[in-house]
């Protein structure tokens, strides 16, 4: 019988209850500027008690039921507001980043990922050479894709060159 009973798991959810409550709560302060043990709901104005180290279910609840869509409107406003997603990216997409930059910018042989010294004195997760090299062509294709749809459908290339003394320069436009 148990055998035929399966677990189901419930779906990831894309904010943690911690970064809903600090997207949608601050600290409400007396007139000294001390804390209270209340927070503030800076959508509605609502205040929570709330205790540090309690955990976050009674401000996680307070924004499911009275604002619904609050995923959207985080999305939205974190994007809009810092321009970035950065409080949002998976730690396996920053640390595969990290790799490439490390990489590339250090100008270094992608076995550098897999080097027993490198692995030593590194706090980024490992990496194999054929995951860096597969990550570098979906950047790679990203961005030309990126620039493709960026691009008009007649343009040109202008090349001026020129050179002063023993330096030579080259311009493209």
């Amino acid at each position: 019988m148990s055998a035929n009973l399966v677990a189901a798991t419930p779906p990831r959810q894309p904010f943690s209850p911690r970064q809903i409550a600090e997207f949608f709560f601050k600290p409400w302060l007396d007139e000294e500027g001390e804390l209270t043990g209340y927070h503030a709901c800076k959508a509605c104005g609502k205040r929570r008690k709330h205790q540090p180290r309690s955990g976050y279910t009674n401000l996680v609840s307070h924004v499911r039921s009275a604002h619904p869509s609050f995923e959207s409107e985080m999305r939205d406003a974190s994007a809009a507001a810092t321009g970035t997603l950065v409080p949002w990216v998976s730690q396996k997409a920053s640390n595969r980043y990290s790799w490439m930059k490390w990489v590339v910018m250090g100008n270094l042989p992608l076995s550098f990922c897999e080097s027993t010294e490198t692995r030593q004195y590194s706090k980024l997760a490992t990496v194999s050479v054929n995951t860096l090299v597969s990550n570098m062509e979906g950047v790679t294709k990203a961005v030309e894709k990126s620039i493709g749809e960026e691009m008009p459908e007649d343009f040109g290339i202008m090349l001026d060159g020129w050179s002063h003394g023993t330096e030579h320069y080259l311009a493209v436009y």
